[in-house]
């Protein structure tokens, strides 16, 4: 074992963090998927793995891919290729807002540094080649992108025009509907030493040709960029000329991000301190927020409740980010009150559907940032509706919503929101409709009531008083009260089953998540809700304490470490299909594996009953460290140690095994979990 693996902390055999935990080495980078780093600023981004490069997009992630993505780990093809670096026998080092690559042979050592410019459209992928031998060498590197200009290679590679232009290679799709003026070019810069160039537009590659005698070091950098303007290319080949230019933007780049994501908390617990400290914010800042993209997805769009949710995480660092999301998915309602349940901000192309949380999580977030921050100013901005397209008896519509000339504030469509919500009640149990789904998307068939989505009004009611009150709007304030009440009664005379909560109810009546079903006995977010949104009744705290202990029972498995879901999960033996959950096997994703979104909730339950070291527990449990720290481990869990996985496997096949990483709102979630309960010794 070398020098550098004896430093790394959480030392796998295919990597670990360095000291400050800011760094994840990657030694060998024959890891058993592809562990990758997301870059990008709000509109240009990358994907890099220890397979290969995965692609680069402009302005967005699935619409208009400059390079083919693949996320078949099995047959994996870079969407981008390099020969001479980045091609055998490499180290990675993935950190915030860069990625190095250093690999050594034939006496001659090298260095691939690769980031996204923080302002500009571009991605810099800055090489570094020394001559340690005794004999002059000269270095040969290429770069070639497997182009797309679109969605999927197959249908846009016909249309791509691509010629040499001064000092580089110009390529566009003049047929694409919404990206026909985005112009992606390929030039070369910071040059410490006079290199031979040559751009091969027919094979969308240039090379670079340098000359290196003994000990001798050059420098250049490769720079992939799109814009919408010629002049923009101008700029950036003028701007990126000097070795010291790019040397500036670099610094920069790593700055930024430092700024952004590293929060110096001091937490007992070694791994937990290292994900808090970086990692969690850097995945929902550059991910879930910039990129919206993954290796196993590559979405695009803005989901309603999704991006919401993550910049939670944002109001004590950056509040001005929250509220511009807040504004932002205000505009996107309804007068009905629903809400778009995803769009692509680009075209305005978005999907209407019944789902019954998503616009509930306006209010939520808006009475969190206000309530934390103390900016009333924002229940006053104005914003637009979004044009009313009616279903017409589809349950989802895609189309094109275009805001309309019709405004309200943002506490009036919050109030909104809640008022539609509250319009949904089935009064024979005084619960919600879960209308295609809540939380759980996999629920699409149910058609019933949702006991979880009733918990989280309760909440969301509770908070938003707080809002009508600032607003002397009392009367909503009363009536909300009343409601809480009535939501409270008709939870407990229908909901308790033995020792927990249920978790919906068929349209015919028939119960989801009771000891009376052969599948999903027990689902984790009505016991997590139950006590988030009914903790301050005393009169219910033996209710809430027994459904916990219920949950660490038959959803807690410490010995592969992971929380579930449900259990047991659907195997196609119920009478009542509950919708495409049955599609996953049992064990994956919803269906009985861990959700970790929901896991992180568990522990904010425990730690809202003040036990927090059931809470911290439960953090430790599902800290992709933890799972990661011995190479048993890390063969196992296969996914990267340093970003939370979305979910991991409870199914016997693969117990331990994560799935999707990178594009997850567990990560925002586990960060202000942290933050609210153990930052700065809260306990």
């Amino acid at each position: 074992m070398d020098k550098e693996a004896l430093n790394l902390k959480a030392f796998n055999m295919y990597g670990g963090f360095n000291q400050a935990g800011d760094e994840y080495h990657i030694l060998n980078t024959k890891t058993p998927v592809p562990w990758c780093n997301v870059m990008a600023n709000e509109h240009f981004g990358t994907i890099v793995s220890s397979y290969g490069t995965v692609y680069s997009y402009y302005k967005n992630s699935q619409g208009f891919k400059i390079s083919n993505w693949c996320n078949d780990w099995i047959s994996f093809k870079q969407g981008e290729i390099f020969e001479g670096i980045y091609d055998k026998n490499y180290n990675m080092i993935c950190g915030f807002g860069y990625t190095k690559i250093l690999q050594e042979g034939d006496d001659i050592k090298k260095e691939l540094n690769i980031f996204i410019s923080s302002y500009e459209n571009i991605k810099i992928q800055r090489i570094t080649l020394k001559n340690n031998g005794k004999d002059t060498k000269k270095v040969k590197i290429s770069y070639r992108i497997d182009p797309v200009m679109g969605v999927v290679k197959d249908v846009n590679r016909n249309y791509i025009l691509c010629k040499e232009i001064e000092n580089g290679i110009q390529m566009k799709n003049p047929y694409s509907l919404e990206f026909s003026n985005c112009i992606t070019y390929i030039t070369v810069g910071g040059m410490s030493k006079e290199c031979k160039v040559e751009y091969f537009p027919t094979e969308y590659k240039v090379q670079v040709e340098v000359e290196l005698s003994k000990d001798e070091q050059a420098e250049f950098s490769i720079i992939l960029g799109c814009t919408e303007n010629i002049e923009d290319i101008q700029k950036v080949q003028k701007n990126f000329t000097e070795v010291d230019a790019i040397e500036r933007e670099y610094k920069n780049t790593a700055d930024y991000w430092r700024k952004l994501v590293v929060k110096n908390m001091k937490l007992e617990d070694e791994y937990l301190n290292i994900l808090a400290n970086g990692w969690l914010l850097y995945q929902t800042i550059v991910c879930r927020l910039f990129a919206r993209s993954g290796f196993y997805q590559s979405g695009g769009a803005i989901g309603y409740r999704d991006q919401l949710q993550d910049t939670l995480s944002l109001i004590s660092s950056w509040p001005e980010r929250t509220r511009k999301q807040i504004v932002l998915h205000a505009s996107k309602q309804f007068e009905k009150g629903d809400v778009l349940h995803w769009w692509h901000e680009h075209s305005g192309a978005g999907i209407r559907t019944y789902f019954s949380d998503d616009y509930l999580w306006l209010p939520y977030v808006l009475a969190e940032y206000v309530t934390r921050t103390g900016d009333i100013s924002v229940l006053d901005e104005k914003t637009p509706y979004v044009e009313d397209k009616p279903m017409n008896g589809r349950r989802e519509v895609y189309d094109l919503y275009r805001n309309i000339e019709k405004y309200d504030t943002v506490y009036e469509h919050a109030k909104k929101t809640i008022n539609y919500g509250l319009s949904r009640i089935n009064e024979s149990n005084g619960l919600l409709h879960i209308g295609d789904g809540d939380w759980n998307d996999g629920f699409s068939n149910i058609r019933g009531e949702s006991v979880w989505l009733t918990f989280f009004m309760m909440n969301v009611l509770e908070k938003f008083i707080y809002l009508a009150n600032i607003k002397s709007d009392y009367k909503v304030a009363k009536e909300y009260e009343k409601k809480i009440e009535e939501f409270k009664a008709s939870i407990l005379a229908n909901t308790w089953d033995t020792d927990h909560f249920v978790r919906a109810f068929f349209e015919n009546g028939e119960i989801l998540g009771a000891y009376s079903n052969n599948e999903c006995k027990i689902d984790l977010i009505s016991q997590a809700w139950a006590v988030i949104s009914m903790k301050q009744y005393e009169d219910v705290q033996d209710k809430l304490k027994t459904c916990l202990q219920t949950a660490d029972k038959y959803l807690v498995d410490r010995k592969v470490g992971i929380v579930k879901l449900l259990y047991p999960a659907f195997n196609n033996t119920d009478k009542n299909n509950p919708g495409y959950i049955r599609a996953y096997v049992p064990g994956i994703r919803e269906n009985g594996g861990q959700y970790t979104h929901a896991s992180v909730w568990l522990a904010k339950a425990y730690f809202e009953m003040n036990e927090y070291k059931k809470g911290e527990e439960i953090l430790k449990l599902i800290n992709p460290i933890s799972h990661s720290d011995t190479k048993e481990k890390a063969d196992i869990y296969m996914v990267e140690p340093y970003v939370v996985a979305a979910d991991i496997y409870s199914n016997k096949e693969h117990p331990g095994r994560g799935g999707w990483t990178w594009y997850t709102g567990s990560s925002g979630w586990m960060y202000k979990v942290i933050e609210d309960y153990l930052a700065d010794n809260k306990k």
